[in-house]
């Protein structure tokens, strides 16, 4: 039975308020609550006048039970976008719990505030769609 309580996607950057040139700052993309996810497709949007993603690095929750994943990273850093796509390969059990899923690299490029927000999807084994709560959170460039 699915669970209640849907999974959170949340981002949590080490530092809220960047300095301009500073960094690279990191982001980590947790997930939280997570029952037996397979497959997530992640879109992370932010203001590419204000922030830069300088590189994705993936985390450690869709590798749990040495499970072997794909993991594909796409930056726009025109349309201020990055797009994650992580699949555990073969897989019948799915990840569950806590953890990270991937990190950015972010410098600061200008001043003023940016949104960073994470849309997606995320999937069972079987194909059965999992609810998925996102929880955006704002950055300050001074």
């Amino acid at each position: 039975t699915p669970s209640s309580t849907p999974a959170q996607i949340i981002i949590t950057p080490t530092d809220r308020e960047l300095r301009m040139g500073g960094g690279p700052y990191l982001v980590p993309v947790s997930i939280n609550n997570a029952s037996r996810v397979s497959t997530m497709s992640l879109t992370i949007t932010y203001d590419p006048a204000v922030l830069r993603v300088q590189s994705v690095q993936e985390g450690t929750f869709m590798r749990q039970g040495a499970a072997t994943a794909s993991f594909t990273p796409k930056i726009d850093a025109v349309a201020g976008r990055v797009d994650i796509t992580v699949a555990r390969i073969g897989d019948q059990v799915g990840a569950s719990g806590a953890g990270l899923i991937a990190s950015l690299s972010i410098t600061a490029v200008g001043q003023g505030n940016s949104l960073i927000q994470v849309s997606g999807v995320a999937m069972g084994p079987e194909g059965v769609p999992i609810q998925v709560q996102f929880s955006p959170v704002t950055v300050t460039v001074r």
